[in-house]
């Protein structure tokens, strides 16, 4: 496997919409619990205690991102007895903090209430919306949860999304297609609104468009049984996004309401397992083979993408079933839901596993849970801020995880993998999928309190204040132009040779750390692996999948930036170190053997003119290899 660089599309704007998901028990720090106890993840992040009365989780303090004026809140409880859930949401402005806004409240046994008009100072509930009169910087969200039947209520999410309505749009970002597209196609059953026999009909987009992408998730979900589960009996209408979330997730699934910016954001939730439905907003002949002529508002389901790249969809507005699957597209089907309507969305999912990043400036990766007393030997790797992970499994306050940008090989020796360990559950934070713009060339980069690794991708928009870093939570970061390296970038090999080798360079001096994979330690394999990531280019984690990703090349024509491997002359088959060669018989290590990261020459290394070495030498009780990457 070569080493590359992965496409992303540049970013030129700012994201309109953020939005926040706490699920883990580490997202609930510093937030306020009455009558709730800590439950065990996954069932749920906490319990109600005493299911006589109401329990209440009041976040902390939630700086934004940026500035928004609009904001959605919703909520995931399991209700064994029955009860309701209550969603409530604070901001604060150049004016301080507002009076609590209140979304409504759900009622698990069929629909619920939104709230009476609230207008006030600072903005008005518009439904399951509030609209802010000038831009927040920050917000609480509080959660109520009424328990019934002598059984407690489990609270399993709590998410916010905010959109500052009048950042700019740009519809190339909004529909833009990475390289090497490909079709995607999600199962569902098809389900149109007009069958229905009931006199409301045309009122049901939204929990139809629910009922399938539940049943998509393999639960049983009638239109007419889902329209009664959610249908707001205050404003006598089925579309509350709050309570159409709301009820996904009692019914176990992980469910909220988003504001996406992107297609591709949609296109990687689906990709995850995922359902993603939408709320599109269009006018005459603004949307091609629609059923609709326009609307104020409808809601359908995303069922997949064509190999053009435009979009299928179940679109419940169908006259029929048969007509129910509809292709949109691309641009207008972007404008429809992405310009006008802020992307959103109800994301609704059995687990949340594939949208984790690292949180913490670098995490150390275990191949087991030290236990007391127990700690480097077994660190594997390290996961850098905003690095990727799939969560497999947790135990106690650890987590397995697979990492997704460290691959390693299969034990079949040809397939590469995402490396698998364990790390701390609280260094996990959620994160919409979207993909990252710059990596940091710096050994470090600072932002106000927070410093970052060399490696670190992040999502970076320049404009004339700088380069601003969007992390999975705020808030947004500026980071020095001189720091950052574009993504993708594809320098000739005259410039990226080089540059590879002053980034290795940086190291020099530095204490080996086995396992090390950052800033603050590094290991051989490690120091190569940043050194290339640096540039744009992806090398597995480990010295000997390395060697399986490279390719043989002989001593005349090895040249600054290649590598050189070894083994133990006793056990040629396994490649135990790897170097960089700088150049003029010298090679730039990261070695146990010194306990540091040096630059010596090759005769001094293993003892051999270098003039002389050939691939496959034995010295110095090594079997030497000479390989390449770099064309």
């Amino acid at each position: 496997m070569p080493a590359h660089a992965k496409a992303a599309p540049a970013e030129a704007l700012p994201p309109r919409s953020w939005t926040l998901v706490h699920f883990l028990p580490g997202d609930f720090r510093d937030s306020r619990q009455q009558n709730l106890i800590p439950a065990v993840f996954p069932a749920g992040a906490f319990a109600v205690e005493d299911s006589s009365r109401p329990a209440v989780l009041t976040s902390a303090q939630l700086d934004a991102v940026f500035p928004f004026d609009e904001l959605l809140v919703s909520a995931d409880a399991v209700f064994p007895g029955g009860g309701g859930l209550e969603a409530e949401a604070q901001v604060k402005t150049p004016d301080g903090w507002s009076p609590w806004f209140n979304f409504g409240r759900f009622n698990p046994a069929g629909g619920g209430a939104s709230s009476a008009p609230q207008e006030n100072a600072f903005g008005s509930m518009e439904i399951d919306k509030l609209k802010l009169k000038k831009k927040a910087s920050a917000l609480r969200y509080r959660l109520t949860l009424t328990p019934a039947g002598g059984k407690p209520p489990v609270l399993r999410l709590a998410a916010v999304s905010y959109t500052d309505s009048g950042a700019p749009w740009s519809a190339a970002e909004a529909a833009s297609k990475p390289a090497g597209f490909k079709a995607l196609k999600v199962a569902m059953p098809r389900r149109s609104q007009m069958m229905q026999q009931v006199n409301y009909a045309g009122d049901i987009c939204s929990p139809v468009s629910l009922s399938m992408a539940l049943c998509g998730l393999g639960l049983s979900a009638g239109p007419l049984e889902t329209a009664e589960a959610v249908l707001d009996s205050a404003q006598n209408i089925y579309g509350n996004w709050f309570f159409n979330t709301a009820h996904a997730g009692a019914l176990g699934l992980y469910s909220f309401t988003a504001r996406l910016n992107s297609l591709e954001e949609a296109r990687a939730f689906m990709q995850a397992g995922a359902q993603v439905v939408a709320s599109v907003t269009f006018g005459p002949d603004e949307l091609s083979n629609s059923p609709l002529k326009k609307t104020k508002g409808h809601l359908l389901v995303l069922a997949g993408f064509t190999a053009k790249g435009d979009v299928i969809a179940n679109d419940p507005a169908a006259p029929d079933e048969k007509t129910v699957e509809r292709v949109y597209d691309r641009a207008q089907f972007a404008r429809a839901w992405l310009k006008n309507k802020y992307g959103t969305s109800y994301i609704v999912a059995k687990d949340l596993n594939k949208f984790l990043t690292v949180k913490a400036r670098f995490a150390e990766f275990y191949s087991m849970p030290p236990g007391p007393g127990e700690g480097p030997r077994l660190i594997e790797s390290q996961l850098l801020f905003n690095e990727r992970v799939e969560l497999l499994e947790v135990s106690g306050p650890w987590a397995r995880a697979r990492a997704d940008e460290q691959d390693s090989l299969l034990p079949d020796r040809k397939t590469f993998a995402p490396y698998e360990g364990w790390l701390r559950l609280e260094n996990l934070a959620f994160s919409v999928p979207s993909p990252n713009t710059a990596v940091i060339k710096a050994k470090t980069a600072k932002s106000g309190g927070v410093e970052l690794s060399l490696g670190v991708r992040l999502r970076v928009v320049r404009g004339p204040g700088g380069a601003r870093a969007f992390p999975p939570a705020g808030p947004a970061l500026t980071i020095a132009e001189k720091d950052l390296g574009p993504l993708p970038q594809r320098p000739a090999p005259a410039a990226l040779r080089p540059g590879i080798l002053t980034t290795a360079r940086f190291f020099l001096g530095d204490k080996y750390y086995w396992g090390g994979r950052s800033a603050w330690g590094i290991d051989c394999s490690g120091l190569v692996n940043l050194a290339y990531r640096a540039w744009g280019l992806e090398l597995p984690r480990n010295a000997d999948d390395q060697y399986a990703a490279s390719r043989s090349v002989s001593l005349k024509n090895l040249k600054p930036a290649d590598l050189i491997f070894s083994a133990e002359a006793s056990k040629p088959g396994f490649i135990n170190h790897v170097m960089l060669y700088a150049g003029g018989g010298r090679l730039i290590e990261a070695t146990g053997d010194t306990n540091s990261v040096r630059e010596i020459s090759f005769a001094e290394k293993f003892g051999t003119d270098f003039r002389k070495a050939r691939n496959g030498m034995v010295a110095g009780g090594k079997k030497i290899f000479f390989r390449k990457v770099i064309n």
